[in-house]
């Protein structure tokens, strides 16, 4: 398993810093929440500040679009050295159509599914995803706890999406990545973890 440290954790006034930080740790991305202040309360990133980290670091960006309306971030994303882009299905009325927008924008894409969704009825997507990314926590005002629960999430995931890599994204420490990894969880987003601000 790999960790792709999120930025939306580091401190808002040494981005530069953190951005040097993660290319020198080892890294093999940098993880960029998008969120709109619709879809979810927060909001974090503009593409102005994208394009900003861009001119810092030559990391690849994977992005998880937070947001009511994803495919409209694609053309952006897709010059901004993508690793791969993730969706909520719970945005999206007709989810294929979201892939193959990002496929046809050259990107590599994924499906993003809440604590309380369900990835099963996602199945007849299976052979067209390149990864899936389970929510092991939400913005529940509470600080976004981790839901253990979520690990046999992880588990089905592997199961149903076998060709796919398998995200975990949530209020995770270094004490439960062993588990997720058993579980078959493949990339672990980190941000508190990793930068130490919350």
């Amino acid at each position: 398993m790999r960790i792709s440290p999120s930025i939306a954790s580091a401190d808002p006034l040494r981005w530069r810093e953190a951005l040097c930080a993660v290319e020198q740790g080892g890294y093999r991305d940098l993880h960029i929440d998008i969120e709109d202040g619709n879809f979810i309360p927060n909001i974090t990133f503009g593409m102005k500040a994208v394009r900003a980290f861009r001119r810092v670091t030559a990391l690849p960006f994977s992005f998880h679009l937070m947001v009511n309306r994803p495919s409209t971030y694609l053309e952006d994303i897709s010059e901004m050295g993508a690793s791969i882009v993730f969706a909520h299905v719970e945005a999206l009325d007709y989810p294929s159509d979201f892939l193959a927008l990002a496929r046809k924008a050259g990107l590599r894409a994924g499906l993003a599914f809440n604590p309380k969704t369900s990835p099963e009825p996602l199945l007849y997507l299976a052979d067209r995803l390149d990864g899936v990314l389970v929510l092991t926590a939400e913005p529940d005002g509470r600080g976004q706890e981790f839901l253990p629960v979520m690990i046999a999430k992880v588990r089905m995931s592997t199961r149903l999406f076998p060709a796919a890599e398998i995200w975990v994204d949530g209020d995770l420490s270094r004490d439960c990545l062993e588990e997720m990894e058993r579980a078959g969880a493949t990339v672990a987003v980190m941000g508190r973890a990793v930068f130490g601000y919350s």
